[in-house]
């Protein structure tokens, strides 16, 4: 059995564990800072990672580029439904009406970021499937924006007012996942046409959680400067990676 593969996986895990107790650590005095990086990052995974990987795929299998937009598009709204429903109550009080954030948002939140570290997972299997050096480059990538993965998981738990205990668990899940999508891929292989609606899906649930859910709680948090400079950070630093990596 080749070890490569699940080595990678472990260091991913400490990638994600790393940004996910650093956020837990600075939350409560820099949330809001850290909620605008979060922001950025989880808007520009979905354009400068997931969806050319997806269009990439998709050319290599004879998917059409609009099934890519539709299937992101439908992530988008799925979570959209979901988080809405789920995590906003409507409270009135003395004739005065309030929008109530519920802990569930956050979790539905954290378990995509957590699936979405599965397929991270599977993916580095698969590339050791076709040549060493796919894998490890593949791993690379997983590995370097992991750490944020982390802080993502963490800030979207937090954010929605869950307390940091449930938000450690959810890291924990987050973290392990690639260990998971790595084993699952010395059973089975998943069909490559199945990775290409996969992250198109996740891309847009990427998108609503970043411009949708945590830049306007960033807004709110912080003064007008700070937010910008903190997602700008987040969106820079995946631009940066996935320009480096792809060289």
């Amino acid at each position: 059995m080749n070890l490569y593969p699940v080595l990678l996986g472990l260091a991913a895990f400490f990638s994600t564990l790393s940004g996910g107790l650093l956020a837990a650590r600075l939350s409560r005095s820099r949330l809001g800072a850290l909620t605008a990086f979060a922001a950025g990052v989880l808007i520009a995974v979905p354009l400068f990672d997931l969806l050319p990987e997806g269009l990439k795929l998709a050319a290599q299998g004879g998917v059409r580029s609009e099934s890519i937009l539709q299937l992101t598009a439908l992530g988008f709204i799925s979570l959209y439904v979901l988080e809405r429903y789920f995590s906003v109550h409507r409270v009135c009080e003395d004739g005065v009406c309030r929008n109530v954030r519920h802990p569930k948002g956050g979790l539905l939140g954290a378990l995509e970021l957590s699936a979405h570290s599965f397929v991270d997972g599977f993916a580095i299997g698969l590339g050791f499937h076709v040549a060493t050096s796919v894998g490890v480059v593949v791993a690379l990538a997983v590995i370097s924006h992991d750490f944020a993965d982390g802080i993502n998981t963490v800030t979207v738990m937090l954010n929605a007012g869950n307390p940091l205990k449930s938000s450690v668990r959810m890291l924990l899940l987050d973290a392990v996942a690639p260990i998971l999508g790595v084993v699952t891929t010395l059973f089975i292989t998943l069909p490559e046409q199945a990775l290409v609606f996969l992250l198109s899906f996740f891309a847009g649930g990427f998108l609503y959680l970043g411009a949708g859910d945590l830049l306007p709680e960033a807004h709110e948090q912080n003064p007008p400067l700070v937010s910008v400079a903190s997602s700008l950070a987040g969106f820079l630093l995946i631009f940066g990676l996935t320009r480096w990596l792809n060289v």
